[in-house]
């Protein structure tokens, strides 16, 4: 009676291997669910470029990162599409982001560049200095890094915001503003400050005044760095091999700048813009007591719109900045 048992078992053992050993090949042979692209925005900035540089490159692909790379006219609007989450990623100043951080999470995961001369304000002819603005009507973006980069623009020449007649505006929309006199000067940067000395009107003030104040940064939403943390780490390593091609063919890069822009070639530049390589990222997410540091950078921006009351409460910057992708 137990060998007619034991026969009558082993069949059914065998059978049930079979099962299991088929079930785990089908799963195995089952593919993951494809991730969707990552929908990163980027502006006309000279230090977002290297964005082309990685597509038209294949170095996303090269990397085994998919990105839908979004370019954006208005700052603004990419980072009011960020904020209702139509973006993964944006390339934003941190100035920028400071009211979105005490928002919702967000991580930046790497800096772009430190503006050194892109940042401008541009002055009709009969402005000669920046002293020559006191009593006049000046545009800038309050709210974001435009605000501070005018203040200190201000002291540095002996005057106050009281001293001039502060206009709200986009600086995309400073060279409209100029030509229908408006204002007598306004803050903004490359291409639109080359476009406004073409148009007849100058320089009179530069970010290289300001050095380390205009630090851009590349920037996801906490989720999408905690549920895809190995395509935010592809795409860091895409974005430093672009910044370096670009060091090394400026020519090509140039090439392919102009065809993801819609730009000249001979349009394109990074003079004014210092760019961030990996080294420099590391050195520039530590804490230290000048502005080498984005930690002391942001702080000053912090102080500014807390003493004006446009934010609302203080961001953690320790949460903030992510440098753990730059290992």
């Amino acid at each position: 009676m137990k060998r007619i048992i034991t026969k009558k078992i082993a069949p059914i053992a065998l059978l049930s291997c079979l099962a299991l050993l088929l079930a785990f090949l089908f799963l195995k042979a089952t593919p993951e669910p494809e991730r969707p692209p990552l929908r990163v925005e980027w502006t006309y900035w000279p230090g977002f470029y290297p964005m082309a540089i990685a597509v038209e490159s294949g170095l996303f692909e090269k990397y085994g990162v998919k990105i839908e790379p979004l370019l954006y006219d208005s700052g603004a609007k990419a980072r009011s599409d960020f904020s209702a989450k139509r973006l993964d990623g944006a390339m934003l100043a941190t100035g920028d982001i400071l009211q979105l951080a005490t928002e919702m999470p967000i991580k930046i995961v790497l800096l772009v560049d430190n503006s050194a001369g892109a940042d401008q304000v541009v002055a009709k002819a009969e402005i000669a200095s920046v002293a020559d603005l006191r009593g006049k009507r000046v545009g800038y973006t309050p709210g974001d890094f435009g605000e501070l980069f005018v203040i200190r623009m201000l002291e540095q020449n002996s005057l106050t915001t009281r001293d001039v007649t502060l206009v709200t505006m986009k600086s995309e929309e400073v060279l409209d503003a100029l030509g229908k006199d408006l204002i007598k000067a306004g803050n903004t940067w490359e291409p639109y400050a080359s476009k406004a000395v073409s148009a007849g009107h100058h320089v009179i003030f530069t970010s290289a005044s300001t050095p380390g104040l205009i630090v851009d940064t590349v920037m996801f939403h906490a989720s999408v760095v905690k549920e895809r943390p190995a395509d935010i780490r592809a795409f860091v390593k895409a974005w430093f091999e672009a910044v370096e091609f670009w060091e090394k063919n400026p020519e090509i890069a140039a090439r392919m700048i102009a065809k993801q822009t819609g730009l000249k070639p001979e349009e394109v530049s990074k003079e004014g813009v210092k760019l961030f390589t990996l080294t420099e990222n590391k050195v520039a997410f530590k804490r230290s007591q000048d502005l080498t540091s984005v930690h002391t950078s942001t702080q000053a921006y912090i102080d500014l719109f807390v003493a004006k009351g446009t934010l609302s409460s203080i961001p953690k910057l320790d949460e903030l900045f992510d440098p753990s992708f730059l290992e």
